[in-house]
């Protein structure tokens, strides 16, 4: 409880963010992601920033909001929210004069995540290789949390590590973001209808973006299903039903 506390002290919404993770083992495991992501992702956005890819830092800016938002750091998403709309506004004015106070909301989560913990763990899992596509640490890791039984689990945080795991493995199945930097979803899967990937592998669209237009769209493809961020751990098991149910109709 101790952790709890220093977290609440620090103004974090713990109970609503337990609510989402169902559980104090699973939130932890995802501060612990969280932590361990942030100094690459406040890295990537100063690069984006210097070489005024607006797109792309907009993109990230969004992620690394919804997953402090997930975590409860509710003043802090407010932040990168602040340069996810500058992002897509192409506000440079903006982003340059206020990175540092972005750097420095990154830094005090950090900190006190650092005074939450000390090592991280891994898991592993063997056999069928299913990837899961997302440019979110903590997405990548609830989910793979929630896939139980005889999978592998490949990471990828954008639409060319996807396309390139694809190439490397027997893939069993795949969970694809589709706003994610450098290559998005729609494009990966357009790569997978060239190749005539969509009978061999099974593809579920994980999204935050539940527009018509963009639902519609995915479905333009032969997709076996898409699944609404955000989600929980009974929606996942859907999913691996759904994915065992396409290989017994092949």
């Amino acid at each position: 409880m101790e952790k709890v506390d220093l977290l609440k002290n620090y103004g974090v919404d713990v109970n609503s963010s337990l609510e989402f993770w169902g559980d104090t083992s699973s939130y932890f495991d995802a501060l612990k992601e969280f932590r361990d992501s942030l100094d690459d992702k406040i890295k990537d956005l100063e690069y984006y920033k210097d070489n005024e890819d607006f797109n792309n830092y907009g993109i990230l800016a969004h992620s690394t909001k919804s997953e402090a938002k997930y975590l409860g750091f509710m003043k802090d998403a407010e932040v990168f929210l602040q340069h996810e709309m500058a992002g897509k506004e192409s506000n440079k004015v903006f982003i340059n004069n206020d990175f540092k106070t972005l750097k420095e909301t990154g830094k005090r989560i950090k900190d006190l995540l650092d005074s939450c913990f000390s090592d991280t763990d891994s898991n592993g899992s063997d056999s069928k290789k299913i990837i899961i596509a997302d440019d979110s640490n903590i997405m990548l890791n609830f989910i793979e949390k929630n896939i139980t039984g005889d999978y592998e689990i490949i990471r990828a945080n954008n639409g060319l590590e996807a396309i390139n795991k694809i190439e490397e493995n027997k893939i069993y199945a795949i969970l694809l973001d589709l706003n994610m930097p450098n290559m998005n979803g729609f494009q990966v899967l357009d790569y997978m209808k060239e190749k005539e990937l969509f009978d061999k592998i099974p593809v579920i669209i994980i999204t935050g973006d539940d527009t018509e237009e963009t639902i519609k769209k995915a479905f333009t493809y032969p997709i076996i299903d898409v699944l609404n961020k955000p989600f929980k751990e009974e929606n996942i098991k859907r999913i691996l039903g759904v994915i065992e149910n396409f290989y017994e109709k092949c």
